[in-house]
This record gives structure tokens, C-alpha cells and sequence, in this order.
């Protein structure tokens, strides 16, 4: 280990010319001495390195692999609540999604609104044909009113022609 950790032939780890290897650094009990290794075990201990390494960094992947297929899921899930957000993350129409929302509640108001005037247009309608009716019925009314006025008039007449008939009769019988 001297060769590898303390100012051997790589010098690793802190190991300087009078570094004598690792030291204790106040946080545990352990030191770490040094104890010439052979030249094989200076390979096999960087072949040992080197398997850590790549373990470590195949596990690192591996982890970084879940995420992204984690991030992948999400934005698809994303993409079909929010259709306006396309594959590369950008909005295609440059609105943010608050405003997409703001859009989609003013097309509902709008819609609500539209439904509501036509509602009100049909009411309409059905009142000037309310009215259109009641005028006729007011011109049929005002009609027989005539009428009725003619008609009396008429009767009276007739019954003052009669009553001077009668009165003439009468006189003249008697």
C-alpha cells in the first residue's frame, strides 16, 4: 500500500514524500499505515480500483437511466394533460400554461355566454310573436267594437223609427 497511498510510485490520496500515507483526520480511530506491498499487489490493487470504478459508475447509470425513464413517463403524462406542450418541451403557441388554462376557461365563458344570448334571442322571438298576435287580437277587438257601435246606432235608429211609426199609428188609429 506505501506505493500506491504514500509517496510511492503514484503518490495517490494525499500520500506526499513525508506524508507517510492516509492519517487520521479527527473523525474516526482508524489510521491508516503504511506497509510496503509487493509489485503484484500494486496491479491487482489498481485492477481492484479500476473494477470499483467501474462498478460504481455502472451503478451511477443504471440510477441515471431510472430517472430519465421516470422524467420520460412524466412528460408524457404531461403531454397528454397539456397538448400544447410538444416533444422538445416548448409550448408551440408560446403561451404558458396558465394562460392556456385562461384560454380554455374564456372559451367555456364564452360558450356559456354565447348559449345564453341565444336563449334570450329565442325569448325574443317568442315575445314579438306574442305581440304580433296580441295586436292582431287588438285590431279584431277594436273591429268588433266598430261593429258593435254600428250595430247600436243601427238599433237605435230602428227603434226611433219605430217609436215614431208607433207614435204615428197611434195617432193616426186613434
Amino acid at each position: 500500500m506505501q506505493s500506491l497511498f504514500g509517496g510511492g510510485e503514484l503518490g495517490l490520496l494525499g500520500g506526499g514524500n513525508d506524508a507517510g500515507g492516509l492519517k487520521e483526520d479527527g473523525c474516526s480511530s482508524m489510521a491508516w499505515r503504511s506497509s510496503p506491498l509487493p509489485p503484484d499487489d500494486v496491479y491487482s490493487a489498481s485492477h481492484f480500483a479500476l473494477i470499483t470504478a467501474y462498478q460504481d459508475i455502472k451503478t451511477r447509470l443504471g440510477s441515471l437511466e431510472r430517472e430519465n425513464s421516470t422524467i420520460k413517463r412524466k412528460l408524457k403524462i404531461y403531454e397528454i394533460k397539456f397538448p400544447m406542450i410538444n416533444e422538445f418541451g416548448e409550448d408551440t403557441n408560446s403561451y404558458c400554461s396558465f394562460e392556456s388554462k385562461e384560454t380554455v376557461l374564456l372559451q367555456s365563458e364564452n360558450g356559456n355566454l354565447q348559449q345564453r344570448v341565444n336563449v334570450l334571442t329565442h325569448e325574443l322571438q317568442k315575445r314579438n310573436d306574442r305581440e304580433e298576435q296580441l295586436g292582431d287580437v287588438i285590431k279584431a277587438y277594436e273591429k268588433i267594437h266598430l261593429e258593435k257601435n254600428n250595430l247600436q246606432r243601427d238599433l237605435d235608429k230602428m227603434v226611433r223609427e219605430n217609436e215614431q211609426l208607433h207614435s204615428f199609428f197611434s195617432v193616426v188609429s186613434g
